[in-house]
């Protein structure tokens, strides 16, 4: 699947390592927990007003054309996926079948930008044991580089060591560590987004009056937009996701800008509403 827009001058396109359909979608109860904030009781108000019980969640992977050539925020999980086990693989892995049908090449992309380490936004990019886009350099938070190179204790991250690692070894010298606030490529910069992990990145495209900003994993879920003071099993610091969220929400209500959410429905791009305290999601028809 792909889906090609613009944001300016800058050309886009989402193309999707994969979208997991019933009955194999992860269910809500697994994200929404007790131990992460999220009472029992208001989940299952929440699921029957929904009337669902799972969430769909798609890996989308934003391709941006700029001056200094092709990029790709995020990269999905990779071909030959068996953590969430067996039935996972043939429905993921699928971005390289992708950009073919885009048109793009795996050897000619500049760039790859990472929202976080996560193996879900990394693995494509390091599945094969060799950097999936040969001539790219890559980009990730200071702070996310950091910690993936250091002991991991929490048991949520420790599925994602791997690739984390795999990727800051492979990419070595042409792994970028940048700042918030810092512009990574002309016309996409990086904007303070942690929490989730310790140097999780919203980032964002303007050109031309337009704006896009790509949240990576701010929220999952619509429910999320709804219930921003949700958070989920791997958000590291639970209290910090919850505020970068709310701040994130309200900048993007009041501003009315474009988002891209990594794991909702394909393409995953909306807006966001203000309803007092909390938002609903309008996703691009």
């Amino acid at each position: 699947m792909r889906y090609q827009f613009s944001v300016g001058s800058l050309e886009c396109v989402v193309v999707s390592d994969g979208q997991p359909a019933g009955p194999l979608e992860p269910a809500l109860a697994d994200f929404f927990t007790p131990s992460s904030g999220v009472a029992e009781a208001e989940l299952q108000a929440a699921v029957a007003r929904e009337g669902r019980s799972a969430l769909a969640c798609g890996y989308n992977c934003l391709f941006v054309s700029t001056v200094d050539g092709m990029a790709v925020v995020d990269t999905g999980l990779g071909a030959s996926f068996l953590g969430y086990g067996e039935y996972i693989e043939p429905l993921v892995g699928q971005l390289g079948e992708g950009m073919v049908g885009a048109g793009l090449s795996r050897s000619e992309l500049a760039a790859v930008i990472f929202t976080h380490l996560h193996q879900d936004h990394s693995r494509g990019a390091v599945w094969s044991g060799e950097p999936t886009f040969p001539v790219a350099d890559a980009y990730a938070h200071v702070d996310e580089v950091a910690y993936w190179s250091g002991p991991i204790s929490d048991g949520s991250a420790l599925p994602h060591t791997e690739a984390a690692r795999e990727t800051i070894r492979l990419y070595g010298e042409r792994l970028r560590s940048f700042e918030y606030q810092d512009e990574i490529l002309p016309g996409i910069r990086a904007v303070a987004a942690g929490g989730h992990t310790p140097g999780h990145s919203a980032i964002l495209l303007e050109s031309g009056g337009e704006r896009l900003l790509c949240v990576g994993d701010t929220f999952y879920d619509p429910l999320q937009v709804t219930n921003p003071s949700w958070a989920t099993p791997w958000d590291l610091d639970h209290p910090a996701s919850v505020a970068t969220r709310h701040r994130i929400l309200a900048w993007a209500a009041d501003e009315r800008v474009l988002l891209h959410a990594y794991h909702l429905p394909f393409p995953g791009l909306g807006r966001v509403t203000r309803h007092g305290s909390t938002f609903t999601w309008e996703p691009v028809s």
